[in-house]
């Protein structure tokens, strides 16, 4: 029959690692890995005048984003017209 060599390298190879993993000394993940180190952050204590500052800036920037969404609708809405009105005649 066809075939016994390969079941026979399929047993070998499944010993041979049977007989690796009782010599490993790693017994879990953490041997592998380590503890958990817990990091600690430290922020910085904001004061009240920088909270303001950062909402000033966050304000004109939204300002200048909304600014920026409108001229690009209205940039598309007169590209699009404009390229209507080549193509109907």
């Amino acid at each position: 029959m066809g075939g016994e060599g390969s079941m026979m390298h399929a047993i070998k190879s499944m010993k041979l690692n049977r007989s690796m993993l009782k010599k490993r000394k790693l017994k879990s993940k953490d041997d592998v890995y380590g503890t958990k180190n817990v990091t600690e952050l430290y922020f910085k204590k904001s004061t009240q005048r920088d909270i303001a500052r950062i909402r000033k800036k966050m304000f004109i920037q939204k300002e200048r984003e909304k600014r920026q969404m409108i001229y690009a609708v209205i940039a598309t809405i007169i590209f699009f017209f404009i390229l209507y009105l080549l193509l109907i005649p």
